[in-house]
């Protein structure tokens, strides 16, 4: 799957854009909200570099292997790639990025890693994981190496 380096190189192009907005704001509140949300994308790219990582030295195609989705729904301007069921999702971790106009990042934290007693941008105790990726164009179009069949 050659998506991966493409949701880490998004997930930074986004990290850097939300730097220039903390560097542009002029309210302290506004600030932490761009600050929690630059955590949330550095843990896609985290976790993304390290999926690319581990497909680059994969010898063959591994079934059990979590860089590969459980489930793609298919429609027909749009389709996405399932990596985790949403009943494995506490129900208020789940949030969604937008990195480029062609695709929409959604993650969460595990059910049972959810502490509501923590602080908002520090409730998830192991860190947010990948969801889906929906591809917002029809398979076999797209940007990504992944999207175009490259």
């Amino acid at each position: 799957m050659k998506c991966w380096e493409c949701i880490e190189k998004h997930a930074r192009d986004t990290e850097h854009h939300l730097e220039d907005a903390i560097r542009a704001s002029n309210s302290d509140e506004e600030r932490l909200k761009y600050e929690r949300w630059i955590d949330e994308v550095r843990e896609i790219r985290r976790y993304a570099h390290s999926q690319a990582k581990d497909i680059a030295t994969d010898e063959g195609d591994n079934p059990g292997d979590p860089a590969e989705p459980i489930e793609v729904i298919r429609g027909e301007k749009t389709w996405t790639e399932v990596f985790r069921p949403i009943e494995e999702c506490h129900p208020g971790s789940i949030r969604a990025k937008k990195p480029n106009p062609e695709h929409l990042i959604t993650f969460c934290c595990p059910l049972d890693k959810w502490d509501e007693t923590l602080p908002p941008g520090q409730q998830c105790t192991v860190g947010m994981t990948l969801h889906s990726l929906q591809h917002l164009h029809p398979e076999g179009e797209g940007s990504c190496p992944a999207c175009s069949g490259a």
